[in-house]
């Protein structure tokens, strides 16, 4: 893996929604996210983030410091789009993760059957609280670490956290 500094720190912070949370770009974990070559970083706090291409995506958030009920679920969303000239999606299928407490859930999906260039949110991942350790932080990713083949035109707008 590459040198800490070429991966992009995200801020951690997120919104309190009326029925939730949501989390903008500028606040999640980027691989390869801190170099120009891969991703475009967002100037402004609510824009979106851009890939330009990477053979390992790998996009993380939380959300922590939660007080909620011990039986709250949750579905968390990417909302994402695919701009004009996407490229290499087709094979790479993309797994969104979720994991709070012991409780951890991973969903498969394919992005060039799911989204076109407007924005969307092609599926989402349930997340009901766990027990044991850090069951005041729910943990979120995207990922396609696995095929090795280079992607691009990717969007990433936010991140939505809706209680159920």
């Amino acid at each position: 893996m590459a040198s800490k500094a070429l991966h992009y720190q995200g801020n951690h912070t997120f919104s309190k929604t009326q029925k939730g949370y949501i989390v903008y770009p500028k606040a999640l974990d980027i691989v390869w996210g801190n170099d120009k070559r891969f991703w475009k970083l967002p100037k402004y706090e609510k824009d979106g983030i851009e890939l330009v291409q990477v053979n390992w995506l790998e996009v993380t958030g939380c959300i922590n410091n939660i007080n909620v009920v011990k039986k709250a679920s949750y579905d968390i969303e990417f909302t994402v789009s695919l701009m004009t000239d996407a490229f290499g999606w087709r094979d790479s299928p993309v797994y969104l993760m979720a994991k709070w407490g012991d409780n951890t859930q991973w969903r498969k999906m394919n992005l060039t059957s799911e989204i076109n260039s407007k924005k969307m949110t092609p599926k989402n991942i349930t997340i009901t609280k766990g027990k044991g350790n850090n069951v005041d932080k729910i943990y979120f990713g995207l990922y396609e670490v696995w095929n090795k083949k280079w992607k691009g035109g990717l969007k990433i707008h936010s991140v939505n956290l809706t209680e159920i």
